[in-house]
């Protein structure tokens, strides 16, 4: 059997289904800790900041150990908006935001740079404009009046995901995703076109990379519960990969792929 040298893992369906946790879920990553085995967490969820992330997983009996990070794809949105915006300083960016604290927060840090600016609407000049839509609690009509207030303004669009489930993972659709929101504005706006920055996005890849510098990647193992994000993410990264059934995936789900 081979056994990997560090573990990344999914975060619902894998560790936690809504606010339960999976049987030896923590048993697994103590076991981790005491065998000196590195980890850490890669989440399409973007409504909620990795301290808030933390605690709720505490609050449940799963302890990440500090030297963990979870890599949100909210944190995937800034970090990929960072490098693009540093590269073009000569360009003005102007950032719209549908989604929950989470992602509001890891966008906001933006603002430190002098040529970005976040906005409630989008303003009327030349600036570079992006609507970044998250996964809501629920979804609001006022974020929907607003959404195409950017679009009209010629706004780019990036999701946080491509998932077509609730990241609490409890196998129904609930409205709020990102996918749910562009559905209901397609309605009322000619053509949508949009970036997904979640998983199996190459920014998680990169991450992983740096996060395991001294770990070749054939020698980390990817737990996930989601075929079309997570195993996709690990085979197109070189990982070695487990699908669970915890989660999106049941078992007559791997012969349609």
């Amino acid at each position: 059997m081979i056994k990997p040298k560090g573990i990344v893992f999914d975060m619902d369906g894998v560790l936690r289904i809504g606010e339960n946790p999976i049987p030896k879920a923590n048993d697994i990553i103590q076991m981790m800790v005491k065998n000196n085995v590195p980890g850490m967490i890669s989440t399409n969820e973007c409504r909620y900041t990795d301290k808030k992330l933390r605690e709720e997983l505490s609050n449940m009996g799963i302890f990440i150990p500090n030297n963990w990070i979870i890599y949100t794809s909210a944190m995937a949105v800034r970090d990929y908006l960072s490098k693009k915006i540093k590269k073009n300083p000569s360009r003005d960016y102007t950032i719209g935001i549908i989604g929950e604290n989470g992602l509001k927060k890891a966008i906001n840090s933006l603002k430190k740079l002098k040529n970005c600016s976040i906005a409630t609407k989008p303003v009327n000049d030349n600036s570079y404009k992006i609507l970044i839509i998250g996964a809501v609690n629920k979804i609001k009509i006022k974020d929907l009046e607003r959404g195409l207030q950017w679009i009209n303004s010629g706004a780019k669009i990036i999701t946080t995901c491509c998932d077509t489930t609730d990241p609490s993972s409890k196998g129904d659709f609930n409205l709020g995703m990102p996918s749910d929101i562009l559905h209901l504005l397609k309605y009322n706006a000619r053509s949508i076109n949009q970036y997904s920055l979640g998983k199996p996005h190459p920014i998680f890849r990169d991450k992983i990379i740096k996060e395991f510098e001294n770990i070749p990647m054939k020698d980390l193992l990817f737990v996930g519960d989601t075929l079309y994000t997570d195993i996709k993410l690990a085979e197109e990264s070189n990982m070695m990969s487990c699908l669970v059934l915890s989660g999106n995936s049941k078992l007559e789900t791997l012969s349609k792929y």
